[in-house]
């Protein structure tokens, strides 16, 4: 199964998601297409495999902030790592966050791998608010400022659209600035009106 998507992902990232057949991820892998069948119910099935596996690159890549000493260091390591994994592996990017495939609904076991790497930022978040590092609020609301937040950079400068002479250091100074604001500001409830 891991040739199949290792396969996938290759042609996904070369080729887009256009380019994603049963035939060519069995022949790119050195299986009969009966092959993929026998791992996967159909091209669909792939598609959802790649989702999961993308999110639980991402997850992975979050799991060791809490070895980190200082929580805002910890949240500016995982911004950055949210960073290098889109850059990295842009077409997977776009299938987790843009639905890329047309018509592609994950399964509700893809989803709950999703929602697992919002959880190891939601502890980081958590860390740093009970430490004081960050103000006194919502950690899910902050986290999803901060996943938002670094979801736009990325989803810019994947784009051509960050505009900057060095882009490694407008993405540290953005997640300084993010965080350095979530320093002090608190926030209402988000159901206050």
């Amino acid at each position: 199964m891991g040739l199949l998507l290792d396969a996938a992902e290759a042609i996904l990232e070369a080729e887009g998601p256009n380019a994603l057949s049963v035939r060519r991820i069995a022949a790119d892998a050195g299986v009969a297409p009966m092959g993929v069948y026998n791992h996967f119910d159909s091209k669909a099935g792939i598609i959802d495999a790649l989702f999961a596996r993308s999110f639980d690159r991402l997850a992975r890549s979050m799991a060791s902030l809490s070895e980190i000493p200082d929580p805002l260091e910890a949240l500016l390591v995982g911004a950055e790592r949210y960073r290098a994994l889109a850059l990295s592996h842009p077409a997977a990017y776009e299938l987790m966050f843009q639905r890329s495939v047309k018509g592609f609904e994950p399964s509700p076991a893809a989803k709950e791998v999703a929602l697992g790497s919002l959880a190891q930022l939601l502890a980081a978040v958590e860390r740093a608010i009970g430490s004081g590092a960050l103000a006194p609020n919502d950690p899910m609301m902050v986290t999803q400022m901060i996943w938002a937040s670094c979801h736009g950079w990325v989803t810019l400068e994947l784009n051509g659209l960050a505009d900057f002479v060095d882009r490694d250091e407008g993405a540290r100074q953005f997640r300084q600035a993010l965080l350095a604001g979530l320093a002090h500001q608190t926030f209402g409830s988000p159901t206050e009106s």
